[in-house]
């Protein structure tokens, strides 16, 4: 597993020398990452696993999810409300802080920020919390990442951690990633998305489809860009297309957590 890491890093670290001013972008549509005006958080922060994390959902479910957000963190977002919204339907949610508070600042330049943050590593933080969950009586756990997260959902599934994936817009996950999923795989790609382009999104959705061992759904989504997900607006379209990908999460992981 650590050769594989140690690997990925490599070309991360490629990438990052040819790309020395780059800067994330993902404000089209005028997406925020802002907590709704009126919200009322329903979990609480508290330590678990060796990290701060936002904890939502009924503590008495066998079942559990881990979501994992984009580089801009676990910090009072629209990532909060869907982690409620998942608890909702009755799942120990799980989000945890991977960047220690230090998340991305908008507009900053990123190379320097994931030197310090690789996806790569977020397995090596990742683990801890899913030992945490077994060790309070979950039996099945699915993980949900978000961009950045994506690429750490995807690495665990490559190993016998979880037992459904869903990767929405997953900005570093490679088609070696998706070679190596051993889980049942969902994939919401965009269709205006230039990080997670959807020609790649259909390099995935081939390689799963030479895998029939593994049940997957792939969906590139019409009409947005990167983030719709995670970071929208208020408008009328953003909210639809959020709603109806959380949905899309939530089917998935009824079907392999609750049978």
């Amino acid at each position: 597993m650590y050769l594989t890491i140690k690997v990925n890093m490599l070309f991360l670290g490629l990438f990052l020398l040819l790309n020395t001013n780059l800067s994330l972008d993902i404000s089209k549509n005028d997406a925020n990452i802002e907590m709704s005006s009126d919200y009322c958080e329903k979990g609480k922060v508290k330590q678990f696993g060796g990290l701060d994390c936002y904890i939502s959902g009924p503590s008495h479910s066998e079942t559990a999810i881990i979501l994992i957000t984009d580089v801009f963190g676990f910090a009072p977002s629209h990532s909060r409300e869907i982690a409620d919204k998942v608890a909702a339907a009755g799942y120990y949610t799980v989000l945890p802080d991977f960047f220690r508070g230090d998340p991305y600042q908008h507009g900053a330049p990123l190379t320097p920020w994931l030197k310090k943050h690789a996806p790569e590593e977020g397995i090596k933080d990742a683990i801890p919390i899913i030992e945490a969950l077994k060790g309070r009586g979950i039996t099945k756990i699915g993980v949900a990442g978000f961009c950045w997260g994506g690429k750490v959902a995807a690495d665990l599934s490559k190993y016998p951690y979880v037992e459904a994936t869903v990767l929405l817009h997953p900005t570093y996950t490679t088609t070696e990633d998706i070679q190596g999923d051993k889980v049942p795989i969902s994939i919401l790609g965009g269709e205006k998305d230039t990080y997670c382009k959807p020609e790649l999104v259909k390099e995935f959705e081939n390689i799963l489809k030479s895998k029939p061992e593994v049940d997957s759904f792939v969906k590139i989504v019409p009409g947005v860009d990167h983030g719709w997900t995670l970071r929208y607006n208020s408008s009328e379209f953003a909210l639809k297309k959020a709603a109806e990908s959380h949905n899309d999460m939530l089917d998935w992981f009824e079907m392999h957590l609750r049978y």
